[in-house]
């Protein structure tokens, strides 16, 4: 599957309620998806699985952090 193709079903899927935003860790959200039962993955795994069909943890995969949560106000 084509990543722009995997990036629209990640949408979907989040706006239909497969994909569930389930807490935050260092600005980045963490998604669940229970019908799979993947827990506490970042975006980027889950565009990953669904451009592979397979799913694994990965914190090295690029997704982006805005950077200006960080800075002191």
């Amino acid at each position: 599957m084509h990543l722009v193709i995997a990036n629209i079903m990640f949408v979907l899927q989040l706006h239909s309620g497969v994909i569930i935003p389930t807490d935050d860790v260092d600005g980045r959200t963490i998604y669940s998806i229970p019908s799979a039962g993947i827990e506490y993955a970042y975006k980027a795994e889950i565009v990953q699985y669904l451009e592979t069909g397979v799913f694994m943890y990965d914190e090295t995969i690029d997704d982006p952090v805005d950077p200006s949560m960080f800075k002191n106000k």
